[in-house]
């Protein structure tokens, strides 16, 4: 069975009786009283981030939710070549300033995501790039971004989502204009480039479409390992692996092989971080309170599970708030509730107070900081 047709298949009965006992365990969670997130982690080291645009982080409420509870940050959007690159020849870096000077002022890392991509979504790309130019253009924006930020930004993303599993290519790498002008030399690139702007930087191959049980998944952590294996070959100075982790309730997490690929990836000597975690609810029916607590078990299960098996120093999630929610504003027809409620993916709710994702991810968070 593909993603797609899992991705639409309900929670079986077990499975939804489990849920409702976690539920009825939660009771009060809202009530607690609440300490900043971070400071769960400290412990063991373990930083705590949020992902956001710039726009919510104007809202003086959420920039304070923000400030408080993360000390990592992971810009959304502004470090993007759409947003970095509105012509050929110009740079646009007034948001992503505003994005890092908003993280020095709350004494937050920054996690910067990306630096290449091949859903880059920028029409003067596939009329400016060819491939006697690709390699400069590649460079030249990776010189110019990490060396602006150079020491700012503890850790890149330098490539991201670099395999796919609807790549039809045997090596399963991620089609798109980078890989189609420079071959799979274009992530060689992209690393040295990091390493020479800014080598104090932690540079990740960000992935994704890992984390499940599916056909799908296997193939892509299997595509994952081989490029793995053969950028370390290459003696590419990739330092880092991140595991996005957007999950979908309702679809299995691949356990002990999810395990397994993080436990290889480290002993390959790379570093392994959580880079986008949040809970994709789309397929659970019911009311607010029934759903919260369906996405509050996964986020336990899912910290559980990987921050012991990963040492991970990072763990970041993508979704803090529902208010500003990505999966609302997704177009795939998958992503659609079929009772046309929002998404309910975040630790807080859209009037900023923590929900029982708040509380299941800081008694994980905790209970793993202990062992």
């Amino acid at each position: 069975m593909n993603r797609r047709a899992l991705l639409r298949r309900s929670l079986d009965l077990a499975g939804m009786a489990a849920l409702a006992e976690f539920a009825r365990g939660a009771g009060g969670f809202e009530e607690k009283a609440q300490k900043p997130l971070k400071t769960f982690g400290s412990p063991c080291g373990l930083r705590i981030g949020g992902q956001s645009d710039i726009g919510p982080l104007k809202v003086p409420a959420y920039a304070q939710l923000i400030g408080d509870n993360f000390n990592l940050l992971t810009p959304g959007n502004q470090l993007k070549w759409g947003y970095l690159r509105p012509t050929p020849d110009a740079f646009a870096f007034t948001d992503a300033d505003w994005m890092i000077q908003f993280a020095i002022d709350n004494g937050m890392a920054v996690h910067g995501h990306n630096l290449c991509w091949n859903s880059t979504g920028k029409s003067w790309l596939d009329s400016v790039l060819t491939a006697g130019n690709a390699r400069d253009y590649l460079t030249q924006h990776i010189h110019t971004v990490v060396s602006r930020y150079r020491g700012k930004i503890d850790s890149w993303d330098v490539v991201n989502e670099p395999v796919a599993p609807w790549s039809r290519r045997s090596d399963g790498l991620y089609p798109g204009i980078w890989l189609n002008l420079l071959g799979p030399e274009y992530i060689d690139i992209a690393f040295s480039a990091t390493a020479a702007a800014d080598p104090g930087t932690l540079r990740v191959l960000n992935i994704h479409h890992v984390e499940h049980d599916t056909a799908d998944d296997a193939r892509n952590r299997q595509s994952a390992m081989a490029l793995i294996h053969s950028l370390l070959q290459r003696r590419v100075p990739i330092q880092a692996v991140g595991i996005e982790s957007h999950l979908t309730a309702g679809v299995p997490l691949a356990g002990a092989n999810l395990t397994k690929l993080i436990r290889d990836i480290r002993n390959s000597g790379l570093e392994v971080l959580i880079t986008e975690l949040d809970v994709d609810d789309t397929q659970i029916a019911g009311d607010d309170r029934t759903r919260d607590a369906v996405v509050a078990k996964w986020y336990s299960d899912y910290i559980t599970l990987v921050i012991p098996e990963s040492s991970a120093h990072s763990l970041i999630f993508f979704t803090p708030c529902d208010r500003w929610n990505w999966l609302d504003g997704a177009h795939e027809t998958h992503f659609k509730r079929a009772d046309g409620q929002r998404h309910r993916p975040g630790l807080f709710d859209g009037n900023l107070t923590p929900k029982m994702a708040f509380q299941s991810a800081e008694s994980a968070i905790t209970a793993v900081c202990r062992h």
